[in-house]
């Protein structure tokens, strides 16, 4: 095993990662394609929820500096080191410091490591969402997690040696600000998103629709075809197949005319996605 594979493996939860449907998961890339920054060489697969750690700022304690205060502040750090054995526990206070100040603060205790943090729905809030190494790498290890809420303030923690001599981008999610949209998105059924605990597949237009009502969401756009085209709106008794979070309050949904098949896999999919939901 390699350098680079034994810390992949070390940092990505796999047994962990969110189920999505496959249309979801390509179509959702496709949505933001033109509008989020291509990365370059990504290694992990996105929209992996880690144990990877944040540390509510409610918990820590933590302030953040508004970006207009004053000229001639300074801004509390984004980052907080604190050493334990042979390593260094790194936390990110500040979700919302940009890439270059994270790369500064973690070049001034000798890491090259970068972090860059953008919005995500829910339940990827405080989670990793992709991310690269180099040669070089022993381990970077996921500390611990503590979130307010699927999708409230949160921030990360990583044990990194004392020792690291390699290099690193990771990418995390953070809480959308209004008008932003998701650069990464768990199931819609997931804890904290819009259709959680809705047994949505196979449910009309109309129905999905009035339940995201009742919870301030609406649908932003309709997939239909075996193509997945774009369609603005579609007849109010067709049937949902899948859907996927874009922004808060809006989800793209797969519509068809014909009733949804339940194959003996989606079924199964289904029920484990309702487990520990209200009953009726």
């Amino acid at each position: 095993m390699s350098k680079i594979d034994r810390l992949v493996t070390a940092i990505d939860p796999v047994p962990h990662a969110p189920e999505q449907g496959q249309d979801a998961r390509e179509l959702f890339h496709e949505i933001v394609a033109t509008q989020v920054k291509a990365r370059r060489r990504v290694r992990w697969p996105v929209l992996i929820p880690v144990a990877a750690v944040l540390a509510a700022a409610a918990v820590t304690g933590v302030a953040f500096m508004p970006t207009d205060a004053p000229s001639g502040i300074t801004p509390a750090a984004a980052l907080a080191f604190q050493r334990s054995g042979d390593d260094w526990i790194v936390t990110v206070k500040n979700l919302y410091a940009s890439p270059e100040r994270f790369a500064s603060e973690f070049r001034a205790r000798g890491f090259d490591i970068r972090l860059s943090i953008a919005p995500g729905s829910p339940s990827t809030v405080g989670h990793v969402t992709g991310g690269e190494v180099t040669e070089g790498t022993t381990r970077i290890e996921e500390e611990s997690v503590e979130c307010e809420s699927p999708g409230g303030r949160c921030a990360v923690s990583f044990r990194i040696p004392a020792e690291f001599q390699g290099s690193a981008q990771i990418w995390l999610a953070r809480p959308a600000r209004p008008g932003e949209r998701y650069e990464s998105a768990g199931d819609v059924d997931a804890t904290g998103e819009l259709l959680h605990c809705v047994p949505f597949r196979g449910m009309t237009v109309d129905e999905v629709r009035g339940v995201l009502a009742e919870r301030d969401g609406s649908i932003e756009e309709f997939r239909v075809g075996k193509r997945s085209e774009r369609a603005q709106q579609v007849p109010g008794n067709w049937f949902v197949k899948d859907a996927v979070p874009t922004a808060p309050g809006r989800v793209l949904v797969w519509a068809q005319p014909d009733r949804v098949k339940f194959t003996p896999e989606l079924t199964t999919y289904v029920e484990k996605k309702m487990a520990g939901c209200p009953k009726g």
